[in-house]
């Protein structure tokens, strides 16, 4: 029986390899290594800031804020763009924007946005600003992110709620706020 089992797991297998599965290793994030979670972390907001970046080019304001962020975090995002492509063992023989789409797909990011034109216009509006925060340097980013996850208790609940101590009881109502505020004006 386990024989059969087998014969029927080595097919399966043999399948997935020549269909167009994935090739290397599927998409989780890493959380037993805290360098490779931190640069899936910082490579989710480079990826949105591209491609908001290419959406917002006929937006004057925020193409030329966006090229003097991509002149700053470039360079980085493509060196954790073949990181992770290394990490997910994919093949690298794409061009950098090609590659960080197939990047941004394995870990089942957006490759495209769709904004309808007044949300577009919207973020686009807002784009210098935001671009402008110093939580969109992607080398303080990672940073940060890697402090974050490194810590021993990480993944552990950040605060516990604490039941009230004197509960209300069942048949007791709760103030009525209106008939308190209708005196003072």
């Amino acid at each position: 029986m386990h024989r059969l089992y087998s014969i029927a797991l080595a097919f399966l297998l043999v399948g997935c390899a020549s269909s167009g599965a994935i090739r290397g290793r599927h998409h989780a994030y890493a959380f037993d290594q805290p360098e490779v979670l931190a640069m899936q972390r910082t490579f989710g907001v480079g990826n949105a800031v591209t491609l908001l970046g290419a959406a917002c080019v006929d937006v004057p304001a925020a193409n030329a804020s966006f090229e003097n962020w991509h002149q700053s975090n470039g360079a980085l995002l493509q060196k954790m763009t073949q990181k992770l492509a290394v990490y997910y063992r994919m093949p690298q023989d794409a061009d950098a924007l090609q590659l960080q789409k197939q990047v941004a797909e394995r870990m089942y990011l957006k490759t495209t946005l769709d904004l309808d034109v007044a949300a577009l216009a919207e973020a686009c509006e807002s784009l210098p600003e935001t671009l402008a925060l110093p939580s969109m340097n992607l080398a303080a980013r990672y940073q940060a992110v890697l402090q974050e996850v490194s810590e021993p208790d990480y993944l552990k609940p950040k605060r516990s709620v604490a039941a009230p101590k004197n509960p209300p009881s069942e048949n007791e109502n709760p103030p009525d706020d209106s008939k308190q505020q209708s005196g003072t004006e």
